[in-house]
C-alpha cells in the first residue's frame, strides 16, 4: 500500500469533482476502459471526488461525453507538478534534495528516549541501564539489537514483567510492565487453613486435604474459615496438623458506577473525513496531503510525531477532520444512557480477576434531569475464593 502510494506520488496524479446524475455509469465505463480511480467519495447523490492518474485523465473526454457528466480538477499532486512548478529554481530544488538526503541520514539515528508504564521502579534506573546497552542520544539504529537489550533488562530489573524496544522514527520508545507481587506462598510441609479471600456464596467445593467448615450453598465472608488444617478422629482422638488444599469456587459480586452528560452526546460522527498530511518545523511546513474539507460542521484530531525534536524541532503531523451532525432529543438520550452503561461495565471489569467467569449482569439506570444519565452495573461471576493461612501449632 504504501509502495502504491509512492508510486502515485512519483508519477503524479489530480483530484477531480465529477458531477452529474450518472455518476454509477462513469465509474462502470472508467473501470471497463482500465482507467483507474480510487479515493472515490460520494459528497452527494449528483457529486463525488476522486483521484485519477495523469495519464488517465487525458482518457476521460470520451466518457464524459458520453454520460453527460462534468469534470474539474481541484488539485493536483505529486512530483510533476512539483518539478514543474520549481522549473527555473534548481538551486532550490537541489537544496531540497539534500535537506531530504541529510534527514534520512539523521532518521537513521536515535535522538530522542522515552520510557513510560513505570510507577514503581526508578525510571532513572532504566535509563541508565539503556545508556549501558547502547540505546542513547546520537546512536545508530542499525547497532541496535532490541530483543537482545529487553532480556538483558528483564534479567538485571527482577520488578519487571514485560518491556518493549519500540524504533520509531529517530525515537526510542520504551514500553513497562511492572510485575504484580504473587502472594506469599507456604511451604507444603507447613500446616495451614484456607479462609476465604472475599464475600461470596459457594457453588463448588473440591477439598484435596483438610477439613470442610463449610457446604455447598452456604454465604461465606472474607476472612471466614473454609477448609481447617486440623483434622481430629473421633475414634483414636487423634489429631493431625495438615496443609490445607482445595478448590472453593464461589459467586461473587461486582460494582461499576458511572456517568454520562447530554452534552457529551450532542453531536455525532458521520463517518465522514477528510485528511491532511504535512511536515512542519518551527518555521516552515511541507504540505505532503491536503484533501479538501467538504463539510460544514467537523471535529478535528491531530497526531503529531517528533522526526529531529531536539534539533530541528522538525514533526510529522496527520491533522483528521471528522464531519459530525446534530442528534435529535431521542438519539441523545439513547446514547447517552448507551455511553453510562460502558463505562460502568469498563470500571467494574477493571476489578475482576482475569481467571474469573462471568454468569449475570444486571443494569440499573437513573435519568438525571437535564443532565444525563447514571448506570450501575452488577456483575456475578465464578472465582476460587481459597486463600491459604498458616496455621501456629504449639
Amino acid at each position: 500500500m504504501i509502495f502504491l502510494k509512492a508510486w502515485n506520488y512519483f508519477l503524479g496524479y489530480v483530484v477531480i469533482s465529477v458531477n452529474g446524475l450518472s455518476l454509477e455509469k462513469f465509474i462502470n465505463l472508467c473501470v471497463s476502459r482500465g482507467i483507474k480511480l480510487w479515493g472515490i467519495r460520494r459528497i452527494s447523490y449528483t457529486s463525488l471526488t476522486a483521484k485519477i492518474g495523469i495519464r488517465d485523465f487525458k482518457s476521460l473526454p470520451p466518457i464524459v461525453r458520453r454520460v453527460g457528466c462534468r469534470v474539474k480538477i481541484i488539485d493536483k499532486r505529486g512530483f510533476p507538478f512539483l518539478a514543474y512548478r520549481f522549473r527555473h529554481r534548481k538551486m532550490l530544488i537541489g537544496g531540497m534534495l539534500i535537506f531530504i538526503l541529510i534527514l534520512y541520514g539523521l532518521s537513521s539515528f536515535v535522538w530522542v528516549v522515552e520510557v513510560g508504564g513505570n510507577t514503581k521502579v526508578d525510571r532513572q534506573v532504566i535509563y541508565d541501564i539503556l545508556d549501558e546497552k547502547g540505546v542513547r542520544p546520537g546512536v545508530y539504529k542499525g547497532k541496535l539489537n532490541t530483543w537482545e537489550i529487553e532480556n538483558e533488562i528483564l534479567i538485571q530489573v527482577p520488578e519487571l514483567s514485560w518491556i518493549s524496544i519500540e524504533l520509531k522514527g529517530s525515537k526510542a520508545i520504551i514500553k513497562l510492565v511492572e510485575g504484580v507481587k504473587p502472594p506469599k506462598l507456604i511451604d507444603k510441609e507447613t500446616p495451614c487453613n484456607i479462609i476465604a479471600s472475599k464475600d461470596g456464596l459457594i457453588h463448588q467445593l473440591i477439598v484435596l486435604d483438610g477439613q470442610a467448615e463449610v457446604e455447598i450453598g452456604d454465604t461465606v465472608r472474607k476472612g471466614q474459615l473454609l477448609i481447617s488444617g486440623i483434622i481430629e478422629h473421633e475414634d483414636t482422638q487423634i489429631v493431625r496438623y495438615v496443609h490445607s488444599r482445595a478448590h472453593v469456587i464461589a459467586r461473587t459480586w461486582y460494582e461499576g458506577r458511572a456517568q454520562a452528560n447530554f452534552d457529551s452526546v450532542s453531536k455525532t460522527r458521520t463517518g465522514e473525513k477528510a485528511s491532511h498530511k504535512f511536515i512542519e518545523s518551527k518555521n516552515w511546513i511541507i504540505n505532503i496531503k491536503r484533501e479538501e474539507i467538504p463539510f460544514e460542521d467537523y471535529e478535528i484530531e491531530e497526531r503529531r510525531e517528533a522526526i529531529i525534536e531536539d534539533y530541528l524541532g522538525l514533526s510529522w503531523v496527520v491533522r483528521e477532520f471528522y464531519e459530525i451532525k446534530d442528534n435529535s432529543t431521542g438519539d441523545r438520550e439513547q446514547l447517552a444512557k448507551e455511553m453510562a452503561g460502558q463505562k460502568a461495565m469498563e470500571k467494574a471489569l477493571k476489578n475482576i480477576p482475569k481467571e474469573a467467569k462471568i454468569i449475570d449482569k444486571k443494569f440499573k439506570y437513573d435519568i438525571i434531569k437535564d443532565i444525563g444519565y447514571e448506570a450501575i452495573v452488577y456483575i456475578e461471576v465464578l472465582e476460587d475464593i481459597a486463600e491459604q493461612t498458616e496455621l501456629l501449632v504449639n
